[in-house]
């Protein structure tokens, strides 16, 4: 029962940073006229490391599919889709 609690405190963790930035991002989009808006997160892999390394810590057999959350987070998925325009535009200048 012990082994289950480092484990649980990471994927809790993770899925807490992962559901904060929904949260955001819908604040976000009901409030789009003001200026006041963060549209870029501070740590945009940190959830889904979190849920990962968890998920990994849990005494059960390991899935691949739990990089699945990679997928989930909307911060790192904006991040993983702006990465080819950001080297393009690296290499023009």
């Amino acid at each position: 029962m012990v082994n289950y609690i480092p484990g649980g405190a990471f994927l809790l963790l993770g899925f807490l940073i992962i559901f904060s930035s929904y949260v955001r991002q819908v604040t976000n989009f009901r409030n789009r006229n003001n200026e006041n808006g963060q549209w870029s997160s501070p740590v945009p892999f940190m959830g889904p490391v979190l849920v990962v390394v968890g998920y990994w810590l849990l005494p059960i057999a390991f899935s691949r599919w739990i990089f699945l959350v990679i997928v989930l987070d909307p911060d790192t998925m904006v991040v993983l889709l702006s990465i080819p325009y950001l080297i393009i535009k690296g290499l023009r200048q």
